[in-house]
């Protein structure tokens, strides 16, 4: 039977990422890394999500905050970015003598990708310390709620009748620690 993971975008391909001071990543790259290795040391298959930030706003674009994706055309795009991803669930849920999808591992924090914790802020306008009348912008806070990405994919999943969880990378972690 093949194991299958479905990994957030920027789990195999960090240049997607917001360009940024990256120390503050390392215990994420460091699980990212161990998750990787365990992966391929188990033979687990891995589908890689889309990224809806990149494909919507390029490489160049400012960090976000899950505030400013919630509203029609950016969550249109990720029902419309998920759905070859769904089918492909939905093909191996209907051979589960020859397939099973472990679960979706998400990249907490993400405001699009979080699953049980992502960022909300009063941002609008231009990305910068102060706002034009002077004020400073108000300060990102994590909630625990899933990102706006990952909550179109957990009600997808469940739209579908698809027995998959969404999982932190440490979860992640864990279950192949656990040999599935």
């Amino acid at each position: 039977m093949k194991k299958i993971f479905v990994v957030s975008h920027c789990i195999l391909n960090t240049a997607s990422k917001v360009h940024q001071d990256e120390s503050g990543l390392q215990e994420e790259y460091k699980l990212r890394r161990q998750f990787l290795h365990m992966a391929l040391e188990q033979n687990i298959q891995l589908l890689q999500l889309p990224c809806p930030e990149f494909i919507l706003y390029g490489s160049r674009r400012w960090g976000h905050v899950r505030s400013q994706f919630e509203h029609p055309m950016f969550r249109k795009s990720c029902v419309e970015l998920f759905e070859p991803v769904l089918m492909q669930l939905q093909e191996y849920a209907s051979d589960p003598l020859n397939f099973s999808v472990r679960g979706i591992v998400s990249v907490e924090g993400s405001p699009s990708c979080g699953f049980t914790q992502t960022c909300l802020a009063d941002w609008g306008g231009e990305q910068a310390d102060w706002d034009h009348s002077g004020k400073q912008l108000p300060p990102v806070r994590m909630v625990n709620e899933p990102g706006a990405f990952m909550g179109i994919v957990a009600r997808s999943l469940r739209e579908n009748s698809l027995d998959i969880p969404i999982l932190t990378l440490q979860q992640a972690v864990d279950l192949l620690c656990d040999n599935l």
